[in-house]
């Protein structure tokens, strides 16, 4: 097994492309999630929603840029299984990147569509809500502001907004409840 990397940059077009993809966000979320587990095409395939023969075109990409790895393989009824993993435990984008805006945009603009589609099919299960009086496990926060701060405390407070949700998001356990997040900090427009 290729040594899982701690944080992985992504510096290059090719690698970013292969991220503007909601079916390869999908499964690169699934195994970054549980950087532990190995996971087979056909779990992969079952918990994205796509058919065990199209999810490996996707496999195939994560895999060519290093994004997941194969960890092991063994033989089921004569065929040869892969069992994959994540290839890092976290990804940075260099700013290197930013020269091909395109992909980063299409990068972007996957991560937003993945936030919607999964808010769009728990409020039609009626699996979260927007109301206030609404379950801890089902309420659904959405919120967009501003902030204004001081230039000598932006890094403190990313580092403490990166902080919190490292905190909670490599938690897991028996009553632990899974939640999506989506966070962008970036400098807008003054007024």
């Amino acid at each position: 097994m290729t040594e899982l990397v701690p944080r992985r940059i992504i510096d290059d077009v090719a690698t970013l492309k292969a991220l503007a993809d909601p079916i390869r966000m999908a499964i690169l979320e699934l195994a970054m999630a549980e950087p532990a587990r190995t996971w087979t095409a056909k779990e992969f395939a079952g918990i994205v929603g796509i058919s065990p023969t199209k999810i490996y075109y996707h496999l195939n990409q994560l895999e060519q840029h290093g994004l997941v790895q194969i960890r092991d393989t063994r033989v089921v009824n004569g065929i040869i299984e892969k069992q994959y993993g994540a290839g890092q435990l976290d990804l940075r984008f260099s700013r290197r990147t930013e020269n091909d805006a395109e992909s980063l945009r299409a990068a972007v603009g996957t991560q937003f569509d993945i936030t919607r589609d999964e808010i769009d099919l728990g409020l039609a299960a009626s699996t979260m809500s927007i109301d206030a009086d609404a379950a801890e496990t089902e309420r659904l926060l959405v919120s967009r502001s501003v902030a204004s701060i001081e230039e000598s405390q932006i890094a403190e407070f990313r580092a403490e907004l990166l902080n919190l949700i490292r905190k909670f998001e490599k938690s897991a356990g028996s009553g632990r409840h899974p939640f999506g997040m989506l966070i962008a900090l970036h400098p807008t427009r003054s007024e």
